[in-house]
């Protein structure tokens, strides 16, 4: 394992857990790197340029040797060794070990363009930004807020970490340390990014930048077509969170943003039982009293958050022609929506 330089500019964090068909490519994409004069120039005030922090969380196929050797023949590139502790656990653990004035997060499965770190780190110098946004849900060449992030970016489906570079202050400042929940398993991303964008709130420190520079590969692993897991209700208990953190804002968001976060928590909460309808064609009959218990709770789950987020005017209006029948046929009678979904998919 080398050891990555001390104050880099720029510290990536690279989660990695059984990504050996994955991982070689997406950090030669990290480290070959286009970098323009002036973050060239920049980067002579700091101990190098870029560190990439690797961390093999507990990874049973070939990740942690893979992640050796690049290490070895890298020697920006810092490998850590952990027991199996989920995503969140593992990003915060890189946090921890980097020294960058710049931390920006990239998933072992995707890749990134050749001038990705380069765009971001000359936005975050030209502006002198806090935080800088590639290809978010807002357009504009100003330096926005926090709060109107919220408002126009995560409540507008931008609830991930990548395609950001945070300055280290936001996430370190002598306070309290904004960190990844590592007691849920969904919505781990949205939860830390609207941390930050809280402790912004109106201060006018977000630069939006264009590009495609991080290349998104998706793969849920099929989600709905596995078993219904008890952590698939993190998908509501995230909201849950978010709903007490945004209800601590003075003045509070605003009717259009309340209407908008009404809707994400209604259908989060129809996903929900959805995904739970659709995995009892997949049990064994030896599960169905684990599925009958799970039933009930997923039910009341679902019921709770939808019911609170209808009391917002606008809300059920808001939704789309398909959840609309969704929701209807679910507060007429759960256990006929269950039905008639596990039949629709069957």
């Amino acid at each position: 394992m080398n050891t990555a330089v001390s104050k880099p500019m720029v510290s990536i964090i690279i989660p990695a857990y059984q990504a050996q068909d994955s991982i070689e490519d997406c950090v030669s994409s990290v480290c070959s790197q286009v970098i323009s004069y002036e973050v060239s120039e920049e980067a002579k005030n700091f101990d190098g340029l870029m560190e990439i922090i690797i961390v093999d969380d507990g990874s049973t196929d070939q990740t942690g040797a893979i992640c050796d050797r690049l290490s070895e023949s890298n020697s920006n590139v810092k490998v850590l060794h952990v027991k199996n502790g989920g995503v969140s656990k593992a990003r915060n653990l890189g946090m921890e070990n980097s020294g960058g004035r710049y931390i920006a997060f990239v998933d072992a499965d995707d890749l990134v363009g050749d001038t990705y770190i380069s765009d971001l780190l000359r936005a975050a110098l030209k502006k002198d930004a806090d935080l800088v946004i590639m290809d978010g849900k807002i357009v504009t060449n100003d330096i926005i807020t926090g709060r109107r992030y919220i408002e126009d970016g995560l409540l507008s489906e931008d609830t991930h970490v990548w395609g950001k570079l945070f300055k280290r202050e936001l996430i370190f400042d002598g306070g309290k340390t904004v960190r990844f929940p590592e007691n849920i398993t969904i919505g781990e991303d949205m939860l830390f990014l609207l941390e930050v964008l809280l402790k912004v709130d109106q201060k006018a420190c977000i630069s939006m930048i264009p590009g495609k520079g991080y290349k998104y590969n998706f793969n849920d692993n099929g989600a709905m077509l596995k078993s219904f897991k008890p952590s698939y209700l993190d998908q509501i208990t995230c909201w849950e969170l978010a709903e007490k953190e945004l209800d601590k804002l003075s003045p509070s968001i605003s009717n259009e943003a309340q209407v908008k976060f009404a809707i994400i928590r209604v259908m989060a909460a129809l996903l929900v039982v959805s995904k739970f309808a659709k995995s009892l064609n997949m049990r064994e009959n030896n599960e169905v009293t684990v599925m009958l218990a799970l039933k009930s709770e997923v039910i009341l789950r679902a019921r709770e958050m939808i019911s609170k987020a209808r009391k917002v005017k606008g809300c059920f209006g808001g939704l789309s022609a398909g959840y609309k029948i969704k929701n209807k046929l679910f507060d007429v009678s759960p256990e006929l929506y269950i039905k008639l979904y596990k039949m629709w998919k069957v």
